[in-house]
């Protein structure tokens, strides 16, 4: 029994019992021990893909080809062939990672900016509640959590789960922070969350190592009548795989002084967790709710890749020329005198003995050198195909800086920008989402900080992304300008749009002022000469001005 079956047993008075999306397939199973198993495994290998260090690589295949294949022997047949598995057992081979996995994530975080967040409930009428979504924002730090763990977590390993905390010694407002997915499960009741199950692990100074697992649930109060969000605590300490419980020792908190103050809580007539789970993408080929990667289907090709590119490695090392020295012109050990080898980077010397003359000296030349002709065309041109293909679906060339057909004209290039468009819009749909539900339980949850009770569940939250993918001030410029000569948009919209928040409101103001003074009025009144009133002007009827007067004569003069 697994730790999530174990809390599901406990939620519900009985075994829990996972909703397939078809019909079992034994067949599938016949050769896995242990399918859990193979989704951790599978995280575990999406992260360190992202994580972009080739010694690490080296080190997760070295471990998975000498053990994780003999607990999945006919599963993992397929990574026993990767280039990184196979390189691990050899040591003369320079290894090159090409960093595409956290590139292409990283990108889609960049153009995937914070959005703008407010609250449409205004509490008091003194806007108070906006006031204290900003100061969450704030002191939380949730755009840092934002960028940095959630949202590529959750794009490298499919899902994860904020939970919000509270704590008076820390600050007066609350805070999110972000468990990832090996850290938190998901106990599903009619297709619904009803608990999440966080997971922190400690490990004692006699390293013993605990798991400290933390429930929120949703209950029924039959006597009251009402829903309540119950909180509760349970420590186990570990002995094998965190996931059994059968090699876990469930033991009381008060044991560990860390621990003993650790209370359960019940918050009445509450239906919220207090907990936001994060999916972007979702896995229709696995049940429970869990999420897919952003890598799932391309880690075959991120190691071809690699191949391709240290095998261009090599082969420009092994195309460095081969110089052949005759031993007489060799410079000799002192001591020893044995011929010392010249030392150069990784060149490899070959000692050409030859045949005497009668003089004593060799016969032949004092030095060949020699080069290997090697197609180093053929590996540039190959990692480009591949690369393509692990993008494909996901971005354009065009986002991560490469440029494969430079005849394009601009149409065409938009065209292709248009993949990075579509991943964008699924990324920000499901992330607004998201975020309204995230501040609007922060609010909730600041409430309960100071009442101790929960009467307002919804706040309203309104989540603006970016409508520019490039967010540069150059691509506002441009774009916002032609739509402000076209008329399609106002001068107060057009500097919302192309400053935002950054100026202050008396220079907001001061600028605006100054754009319809210089915008409009050549606009409707010096455009083309014509006057406002619509009259003409002199010279536009064809009748002589004084100056056209005066050129003619000037010109009558010159061809005379």
């Amino acid at each position: 029994m697994t730790i999530k079956e174990w809390f599901q047993k406990k939620l519900f008075g009985r075994s829990g019992i996972a909703k397939e999306n078809g019909k079992p397939d034994p067949e599938r199973l016949t050769f896995i021990n242990n399918n859990d198993a193979l989704t951790r495994t599978r995280i575990r290998e999406y992260n360190i893909w992202y994580g972009g260090d080739g010694d690490e690589l080296l080190n997760y295949y070295t471990h998975a080809n000498m053990y994780e294949v003999n607990y999945e022997p006919f599963y993992a047949r397929n990574k026993r062939s990767y280039f990184w598995a196979i390189s691990s057992s050899e040591t003369d081979i320079k290894r090159t990672h090409s960093g595409q996995p956290r590139n292409i994530v990283d990108t889609l975080v960049g153009i995937c900016r914070f959005p703008t967040i407010s609250s449409k409930v205004t509490g008091d009428g003194q806007n108070i509640v906006d006031a204290n979504l900003r100061k969450i924002i704030e002191e939380g730090r949730l755009k840092d959590v934002y960028r940095q763990e959630q949202l590529p977590l959750t794009l490298v390993e499919g899902w994860g789960c904020y939970k919000i905390c509270w704590d008076k010694d820390i600050s007066d407002y609350p805070f999110a922070t972000y468990y990832r997915a090996e850290n938190v499960d998901f106990i599903y009741k009619s297709n619904r969350i009803v608990s999440v199950v966080f997971k922190d692990y400690y490990t004692a100074e006699d390293g013993k190592q605990y798991m400290l697992a933390e429930t929120r649930s949703i209950k029924y109060d039959k006597d009251a009548d009402n829903r309540y969000l119950a909180i509760e605590y349970e420590l186990f300490r570990l002995s094998g795989s965190d996931d059994d419980i059968a090699a876990a020792e469930k033991i009381d908190l008060k044991s560990i002084e860390k621990f003993a103050e650790l209370q359960d809580m019940k918050v009445s007539n509450c239906n919220l967790l207090l907990a936001v789970p994060c999916i972007l993408f979702a896995n229709t080929s696995k049940v429970g709710g869990y999420g897919r990667s952003i890598f799932t289907g391309k880690i075959d090709l991120f190691d071809d890749l690699d191949q391709c590119l240290s095998q261009a490695s090599n082969s420009v090392r092994k195309s460095t020329p081969v110089e052949y020295f005759n031993a007489d012109y060799l410079e000799r050990d002192p001591k020893t005198g044995m011929p010392i080898q010249p030392h150069a980077y990784d060149r490899k010397y070959t000692v050409i003995n030859g045949q005497r003359n009668a003089d004593g000296t060799s016969t032949g030349e004092a030095v060949q050198t020699t080069q290997p002709n090697i197609n180093f065309g053929q590996y540039s041109e190959q990692a480009v195909q591949i690369l393509l293909q692990i993008i494909n679906g996901v971005m354009s060339p065009a986002t991560l800086g490469i440029d494969i057909a430079k005849k394009d004209n601009a149409e065409a290039q938009r065209e292709k920008e248009k993949v990075t468009i579509f991943t964008r819009n699924g990324i920000i749909d499901s992330e607004t989402l998201i975020l309204k539900s995230l501040c609007s339980q922060l609010l909730c949850a600041k409430e309960l900080m100071d009442s101790e009770k929960i009467t307002v569940r919804d706040y309203d939250i309104s989540v603006k992304f970016s409508e520019f993918a490039d967010s540069s001030f150059e691509n506002k410029l441009e774009k916002l300008g032609a739509a402000l000569d076209a008329q399609c948009i106002s001068e107060e919209m057009y500097m919302t749009k192309l400053y935002d928040d950054t100026l202050a409101p008396d220079e907001f103001e001061r600028e605006k002022r100054w754009l319809i003074e210089h915008h409009t009025r050549p606009r409707d009144e010096g455009m083309l000469g014509i006057a406002g009133d619509g009259a003409n002007l002199p010279g536009m009827t064809g009748e002589p001005t004084p100056e056209n007067e005066a050129n003619g004569e000037i010109g009558a003069e010159e061809n005379a």
